[in-house]
């Protein structure tokens, strides 16, 4: 097999073995091994019998050299997904059926349907039937799970959905109340709201509890009456906040929204409440966070004639985009079927595990933040380490040549330190539980207090994750993959 070169300095050499620049091994044998395997695919196909995949057909060497050069890089992502503890609190495994059906042909036509009562326009295009039954079935679940009137599937991101709520809610001269970064805000909002005129406030906050103060953020809605929304943005999420005091601290008319991009299994699979049940007038969010599925994002109303509906379902599609990736719908639906039959264990182990490693990470001696509220309500946990150069330092440089994958952020609370946060729901679909989590929490300190090598760190989180495959993800659909039902499905889907 010939070298494959990378672009990004990355080289596939003879053995299989993948290096990169610095010199790094990154793939043992299994890479070469998952390469020859593609390879006799291609071998075994060209001598077909039949000669519908004769020589001939495979006679174009830059075809098979493109197909080879993108070989090695899916070989290089898997073997670091398989290798590395993700503790990233904004990712997850998507299944292996929410990964191949997403390669239906849906993707290459449009879906415009809006999930209110429109009239046929421009927008309307024949179809076959299938999309509508699609969306039924995506937002039927949809409404279950978020004890919602109206779901819409259709925004391409978080970051849409988030956006089309502060669109369709507020105009030039209004305002809106939100998370400040500093206590976990999302970025997405403040740069849009003084482009379209709309005024900026930030919720007030507790620092000791980390918890929203009610009473200060009814003062500041009393006293700029052109507040029409608060939207509860918040990434760096530690607690659930009283959702039930704040909506019956606001003025009637101000539109309260609910960001649960991060805890949105945990709510659909009851370990926390619905935001909708508790006055939010919508909750909405993406679904690649503690949800394991594609990247995508829904906005569900509590009331299907609320006056803002047809306002933020607009702004979504068509205003702020125009293709909604229907191939999408299906593992979707699948990703949220995952949640309604396994959610309730699924988020409770969640809940387990990020208590496990918060503490086994206190007990290490790595300053946790909360410790006055048992350190975590959620999927996260947030370590304080200093400023914002050592927590960069951590994520990109000693953890991530650990095998240990994190990201760095200013800690709510920590006046102004910076630090990591951590996310257990991706290992969670790996299967690790209370045990796994506080040797996580074990190798994390070795890195972060006692410096210890990570190259040796790394051959122990390797061997942490050898039982814990890809291809057999917990509370999923995976051991269904290989089913006649399956087989049916997917023969269709790649027809």
């Amino acid at each position: 097999m010939r070298a494959a070169e990378q672009d990004s300095g990355t080289v596939l050499v003879d053995d299989g073995t993948v290096l990169v620049d610095d010199g790094t091994v990154l793939v043992d044998d299994e890479a070469k091994a998952a390469v020859e395997a593609a390879e006799g695919i291609i071998e075994e196909a060209s001598g077909s019998d039949d000669g519908t995949f004769g020589e001939a057909a495979w006679a174009d060497d830059r075809v098979a050299h493109l197909l080879e050069r993108l070989t090695s890089d899916f070989v290089l992502d898997n073997t670091y997904r398989e290798q590395h503890l993700s503790l990233t609190a904004s990712e997850n495994y998507p299944s292996r059926l929410v990964r191949m059906l997403g390669s239906g042909l849906q993707g290459g036509f449009y879906e415009f349907a809006p999930p209110y009562q429109a009239e046929a326009g421009e927008w309307a295009f024949p179809d076959s039937g299938a999309n509508a039954s699609l969306v039924g079935k995506l937002t039927g679940i949809g409404r279950q799970l978020f004890e919602a009137a109206t779901f819409d599937w259709r925004p391409n991101g978080g970051s849409v959905a988030e956006q089309a709520v502060l669109l369709g809610t507020c105009g030039r001269g209004d305002g809106f109340v939100h998370f400040a970064h500093k206590d976990g805000g999302h970025f997405a909002l403040e740069s849009l709201a003084a482009a379209a005129g709309v005024n900026t406030y930030h919720l007030p906050m507790v620092d000791r509890t980390l918890l929203i103060d009610v009473d200060r953020l009814a003062t500041l809605c009393a006293e700029h009456p052109e507040i029409k929304l608060v939207i509860l943005d918040q990434s760096f999420k530690l607690r659930w906040q009283p959702l039930a005091q704040i909506r019956a601290a606001l003025p009637e008319g101000v539109f309260l929204a609910y960001d649960a991009s991060h805890d949105g299994a945990l709510i659909a699979g009851g370990a926390l409440p619905q935001p909708t049940l508790l006055g939010a007038d919508a909750v909405h969010g993406n679904t690649h966070k503690t949800i394991a599925g594609p990247q995508k994002a829904y906005i569900a109303f509590r009331d299907a004639e609320h006056p803002k509906l047809k306002a933020v379902s607009d702004w979504v599609c068509p205003q702020m985009q125009s293709n909604s990736h229907a191939e999408l719908i299906a593992p979707m639906y699948v990703a949220l079927s995952e949640i309604a039959l396994y959610g309730h264990d699924y988020a409770r182990q969640i809940l387990a595990n990020a208590k496990a490693l918060a503490h086994g990470l206190h007990e290490e001696g790595v300053r946790v933040s909360g410790e006055s509220f048992g350190f975590t309500e959620t999927h996260q946990v947030h370590v304080v380490t200093g400023s914002a150069a050592d927590a960069l330092r951590l994520s990109l440089g000693d953890l991530a040549h650990a095998g240990i994958r994190t990201t760095n952020i200013e800690v709510p609370g920590a006046n102004g330190l910076h630090g990591l946060r951590l996310g257990v729901q991706a290992m969670t679909r790996r299967g690790l539980r209370e045990a796994e989590m506080r040797e996580v929490a074990r190798l994390v300190a070795k890195v972060v207090l006692r410096r210890a090598e990570p190259t040796a760190v790394r051959a122990e989180v390797a061997d942490l994750l050898q039982h814990h495959t890809l291809d057999q993800l917990a509370y999923s659909f995976d051991a269904y993959v290989d089913s006649p039902a399956a087989a049916r499905l997917l023969g269709e889907v790649f027809r």
